[in-house]
């Protein structure tokens, strides 16, 4: 597919109104209606070492959803997202978006990192030594002060106390939603999951490298040792016909160091999100966009979800909630009956039928 030629989403779209509901397309992926996929092409020794990890199969999607990563988001962090009227969340109605730190992002990380260790730590320290000697010269404090003293004090100031100062609330700033402030900071893209269009998109220097239809994918559960011998996961989308040398890894949200069974329900959250016959996953990033998706306003209506059902939730009570549903799935299942892709869904095979007939 021409990448050229993939919809951009409505994050890109400042003046798109805000309760524009969504139009699939085409191409979007629905579990109920897809046309059978050719078979996997034979393995190479890169497609070999890609894939040797985990598979995890297509499947009928549940309610289950995996806890970690989406407790990082608050209910009040949530409010405070709305008062500053900040469009840009990593997943909302259209789209489920990757991003990463660039360069300049680690650089500035850094600066703050140094900015705060001298600015609560070594000029306290300074000051107190300098205040400590001014006192104790054998000149007293105003000889003290015009033999050295001032031009020690004048340049700590001006050129550590101050700039750190500035650096300090400069982050604070970038804290509290003023991202303008810092353009150069803007993350860098690392790939897109689009519900509406149904296709998946990996990124190379914020640029599409490739897209391809979501169901072309196959899912596999990477793991590499650590140094203490603990293994890290990456849940990965590698494409089934292009010998591409890298996936698509979208489980960065949740950490790499969780159960097996933690990344089947990551998978499944997934499936549920693309797949246009199923409302979208009940959760809190998700919960204010519930209203502009066709077939989850649907279903809310049917089943008559209160719209604000996490939002006005205190912390505390969503924490509680967050334990209560991580504690009540240890006894339900993680995902439902598997879905073959390489044969023809019901609905595709009913549309063949009723063509024969009306021949």
């Amino acid at each position: 597919m021409d990448v050229s030629q993939t919809p951009k989403s409505r994050q890109n779209d400042p003046k798109a109104p805000e309760n524009t509901i969504s139009q699939y397309q085409d191409t979007a992926y629905n579990s109920q209606n897809f046309p059978p996929q050719k078979p996997r092409r034979e393995k190479g020794f890169l497609r070999r070492m890609m894939t040797s990890g985990k598979p995890f199969s297509f499947n009928e999607t549940t309610d289950s959803i995996t806890v970690y990563g989406l407790d990082k988001i608050t209910p009040s962090e949530m409010a405070k997202i709305a008062a500053i009227n900040q469009q840009e969340v990593y997943w909302d109605e259209q789209s489920l978006n990757g991003e990463g730190l660039t360069g300049w992002s680690q650089v500035y990380a850094i600066v703050v990192s140094i900015t705060n260790g001298c600015l609560f730590m070594l000029l306290p320290l300074c000051y107190a030594i300098f205040l400590l000697g001014l006192f104790i010269d054998k000149g007293g404090v105003v000889d003290a002060w015009s033999d050295g003293y001032a031009d020690i004090f004048l340049g700590i100031t001006l050129y550590a106390t101050l700039p750190c100062l500035l650096i300090y609330l400069h982050y604070k700033l970038l804290h509290a939603g003023y991202m303008f402030l810092a353009p150069f900071l803007r993350p860098s893209r690392i790939f897109e999951l689009n519900r509406t269009t149904g296709m998946v998109t990996l990124f190379k220097k914020n640029k599409p490298f490739f897209t391809h239809p979501f169901i072309e994918f196959d899912c596999v559960l990477m793991s590499s040792p650590t140094q203490q011998g603990f293994l890290n996961y990456s849940l990965t989308l590698i494409h089934r016909y292009q010998n591409y040398s890298v996936g698509v890894p979208i489980s960065g949200s949740m950490g790499a160091n969780y159960k097996v069974i933690e990344y089947h329900r990551f998978w499944n959250m997934v499936q549920r999100y693309m797949d246009i016959s199923q409302p979208l996953p009940d959760i809190l990033v998700l919960e204010p966009v519930r209203q502009r998706d066709p077939t989850t306003i649907a279903y809310d209506k049917e089943h008559n979800r209160d719209p604000r059902y996490w939002r006005d939730m205190t912390d505390e009570e969503f924490k509680e909630k967050m334990d209560e549903i991580e504690k009540a799935q240890k006894n339900t299942p993680v995902t439902g009956k598997p879905i073959d892709i390489f044969e023809a869904s019901n609905t595709m095979v009913n549309k063949k039928h009723n063509r024969n007939k009306k021949k």
